[in-house]
């Protein structure tokens, strides 16, 4: 690195520091903490800071160009580009298909032109059709049962056949319709030069049928100025009337209530905790992403890109995202967890697990990082006895590590993640779990 340019970073990185211990002092200071719940200047008007578009967008964008060339982008520009165009497109003839063969299946969910746009977690369709007002008839849908029970996790866009499918690979199902579309936009938006592209290949799909990566795959590696949020933020967006919310201290960590609901601010580990009974209104629909959103769409900017990533039974994930890719981190860090519990009430409880810590700005770095193919990570896996039928996804993420004598630096470092019967790991995480099961 040039002189002038460490002169630039360490002025910069002083004065971001500055900026940020100023704002520790005044959120967190013991005067705060005792006004806390008893003036309502200290709650910010409840804003939509979110809209459903950006928070459940895709993640991934698969290019089948050919059979010979498959291609992935993840940028939010080039997702973003592609999908409002494949929503100008109409759809007709809905069939819902289930094969009890994985053979058939396979087949039958795979294109040799075409694009897919990939969740990492299963999203329900009348959902996405609800958010992202598909050209569909409301007579497709409730032949579904209003969708409510049909799950996918990628879109595919069959540039040959002119068909759109919506396919869950966990129940072998596809829901395959006419798609009426002129693909000149995106075609225009897929051959963007500006586009980085990693290349991918088709051979050994692991569960999913997801693509793999062909060779290496270089990335940055970044560092960011990390921060702390005020607890306010969380305060603001998940209880129902904040402006009523008292305080107290408890063993150091901070706790506020209301009513039935609960936040406490773990201060050694910077972990928010939020129970209650789940909010409701009008508007909100009885499946756990609009219950979720209702909470996530209120979180202050300041938090980060937070979108849907992952969700279970009963829980459901977003993470925060950098470059396209999802950040993780210990103790919640760069999350938000969302659980609900039935009691056996008309309301069920709701916990909700995030952290304060945050990342803002951006260091310049031309640090990179050079990851091994999917194959490779897998076979590799495969040798250290992992079990084929567990894989269920592999991503690159973004791991939150710290910086050695400088705690408001984080590094970003870019690494596979794979999520194994159920749970996420890095690659690392993973070999180490199964050398423990060896033993």
């Amino acid at each position: 690195m040039k002189r002038s340019e460490k002169i630039i970073r360490i002025g910069l990185i002083f004065l971001i520091l500055l900026s940020v211990y100023l704002s520790y002092e005044i959120w967190l200071s013991s005067d705060a903490r005792s006004q806390l719940g008893d003036e309502e200047s200290n709650v910010v008007a409840t804003t939509t800071y979110r809209q459903p578009d950006e928070v459940f967008l895709p993640t991934r964008l698969i290019w089948v160009n050919s059979t010979e060339d498959v291609r992935m982008g993840t940028g939010e520009t080039l997702i973003s580009k592609v999908h409002e165009q494949i929503l100008k497109g109409k759809i007709t003839n809905l069939k819902d298909r289930e094969y009890d063969n994985a053979d058939e299946f396979a087949a039958v969910a795979d294109i040799s032109e075409g694009v897919e746009l990939n969740y990492f977690g299963s999203f329900q369709l009348y959902e996405y059709a609800k958010i992202f007002q598909v050209n569909v008839e409301e007579g497709e849908l409730k032949a579904f049962g209003e969708g409510k029970e049909s799950f996918f996790t990628k879109i595919q866009i069959d540039f040959k056949n002119g068909l759109i499918r919506f396919v869950n690979p966990r129940r072998n199902q596809v829901i395959e319709g006419d798609f009426d579309l002129d693909l000149t936009k995106v075609k225009e938006a897929l051959n963007d030069t500006k586009v980085s592209w990693i290349q991918m290949t088709g051979d050994k799909k692991i569960q999913g049928l997801q693509y793999n990566s062909d060779e290496p795959i270089t990335l940055k590696q970044y560092s960011y100025i990390a921060s702390t949020q005020a607890y306010t933020v969380f305060r603001n967006a998940f209880f129902q009337k904040p402006e009523s919310v008292k305080s107290s201290e408890e063993a150091g960590d901070t706790i506020l209530y209301g009513d039935s609901e609960t936040l406490r601010v773990a201060e050694d580990q910077q972990i928010v905790e939020f129970q209650g009974k789940l909010a409701s209104n009008e508007e909100m629909e009885d499946d756990i992403y609009d219950q979720s959103y209702h909470y996530v769409n209120r979180l202050e900017s300041s938090i980060g890109s937070l979108r849907f990533f992952d969700r279970g039974k009963e829980d459901i994930t977003y993470r925060t995202f950098i470059e396209g890719f999802p950040v993780f981190g210990d103790g919640y860090q760069g999350e938000v967890s969302f659980t609900l519990e039935d009691t056996g009430s008309t309301t069920p409880n709701v916990t909700i697990m995030s952290s304060l810590n945050t990342i803002q700005i951006p260091i310049p770095s031309d640090e990179t990082v050079q990851l091994p193919a999917t194959s490779t990570v897998i076979d590799e896996l495969l040798a250290s006895g992992a079990d084929q039928s567990l894989f269920q996804g592999i991503v690159v993420g973004y791991q939150r590590q710290k910086v050695k004598n400088a705690d408001e630096i984080v590094d970003m470092i870019p690494m596979w993640y794979l999520k194994y019967d159920g749970q996420w790991y890095s690659e690392a995480q993973l070999k180490a779990k199964l050398a423990g099961e060896g033993n």
